[in-house]
């Protein structure tokens, strides 16, 4: 009898956790990558505790470029550089990263800067053919 209600027990665990997946996941579709509360042109209102995180990568032509804050990650293919995304975040870890990789058969020097309330977190540059450079602000 107890064998069953351990086994009952964990049918409904494993159904609520996976009815908990199938909500997420569903409903409507964040194509703004990180950082949801991205900033609107025009607002200057920021809450306690906010943070403005801004993503720069400058090179010639274009790059695939992948950022994140926190455990959201978002992909841009073919971004025409200079390339800029201003995320905002109320988490008190919010570990943004960018990385980005020159495309084609561009060569030249591809560079990524993150600025953390106006301040300077990271920057890197890497040069050669089919270059590639990540920053990540851990120190902030």
């Amino acid at each position: 009898m107890r064998t069953k209600l351990i086994v009952a027990g964990v049918s409904v665990v494993a159904v609520v956790s996976l009815m908990a997946v199938a909500c997420s996941a569903g409903g409507e579709s964040d194509t703004t990558g990180p950082g949801a509360q991205e900033q609107v042109a025009g607002t200057d209102q920021k809450t306690e505790g906010e943070k403005t995180i801004v993503m720069e990568v400058t090179g010639p032509k274009t790059a695939d470029i992948t950022y994140s804050l926190g455990s959201d990650q978002s992909q841009e293919n073919g971004a025409k550089l200079p390339w800029k995304k201003e995320l905002t975040s109320n988490d008190s870890f919010a570990l943004p990263m960018v990385s980005a990789q020159l495309m084609g058969s561009s060569s030249g020097k591809i560079e990524c800067r993150i600025t953390v309330d106006g301040e300077l977190a990271k920057e890197n540059a890497s040069s050669g053919e089919f270059a590639i450079v990540t920053c990540t602000a851990d120190n902030f």
